[in-house]
């Protein structure tokens, strides 16, 4: 299995995964044109996309979604409760509605959906596994649901929400209305939060952790990098970071 992430911020995301004769998206929140030409980046072509795994209804995870609908023959993977959302977006695609807890198999991955806690409609996380290797994919969540734990203990790599510093954020002159929302339950995991996340999952077989959809104006990469790298150094553990951008692809990365 590899993981290659072409777009990750609060402005836009999009990863893509491969295992044996099958590639997944997951989200699309950048323009069509720019997954295609992220996925020409990695070796892939368009058509070789069998399935789109969507985190939840936000813009900045379904923004391209509408158009790369009509250029895609894939069926689209989701909660049923966004089929209205995502309906009117893709009204001629293919769905497969998830239930989270319950397993589906989509070519040569079993995905397991899992509950998160954000504003969305239904949002889901997921652990895509193939061939005994296993891949947790965490995104837009304010806290670390009761499904989450389990469902992440013994993944061999982690993508991760890792989507703000709070005194950068205290000092973004947001207003209070939103800093409360960020850091509420239905928000998004702080730097520090995340590392918590890693913490209770930290074992030895865990290789590659991606830090993920971090806020441009209320974190930095190396704020994000150093606060991770500091949870590692803990744990004397070798996993190897990397930090996912916006404007960069994260080219594949072999789990």
């Amino acid at each position: 299995m590899k993981i290659a992430v072409l777009a990750s911020s609060s402005r836009g995301n999009a990863s893509v995964i491969s295992a044996g004769r099958t590639t997944l998206l997951v989200d699309a929140g950048i323009s069509a044109r720019r997954i295609k030409l992220g996925l020409e980046a990695c070796g892939l072509a368009l058509s070789e996309v069998s399935g789109i795994c969507i985190t939840h209804e936000h813009t900045d995870h379904t923004g391209g979604l509408a158009v790369l609908s009509g250029k895609v023959d894939a069926t689209i993977y989701c909660s049923r409760y966004l089929k209205d959302d995502l309906g009117a977006l893709a009204p001629g695609a293919r769905y497969t509605f998830l239930e989270p807890g319950a397993s589906v198999r989509i070519g040569d991955f079993s995905v397991l959906p899992i509950s998160v806690s954000h504003d969305a409609v239904d949002p889901l996380g997921y652990v895509f596994e193939a061939d005994g290797v296993r891949l947790g994919y965490i995104t837009d969540t304010g806290n670390v649901t009761r499904a989450m734990l389990p469902a992440l203990r013994g993944v061999q790599a982690l993508y991760l929400e890792s989507n703000y510093d709070p005194e950068m954020l205290h000092n973004s002159g947001r207003p209070p209305e939103l800093i409360d929302r960020i850091e509420g339950q239905w928000g998004h995991l702080s730097n520090d939060q995340a590392g918590d996340l890693v913490r209770q999952i930290a074992h030895a077989d865990l290789r590659h952790i991606i830090l993920a959809h971090l806020s441009p104006e209320c974190n930095t990469p190396t704020c994000a990098a150093t606060a991770m790298q500091s949870v590692l150094d803990a744990l004397q553990h070798p996993a190897q970071l990397h930090v996912a951008r916006q404007a960069e692809l994260l080219p594949w990365l072999q789990v």
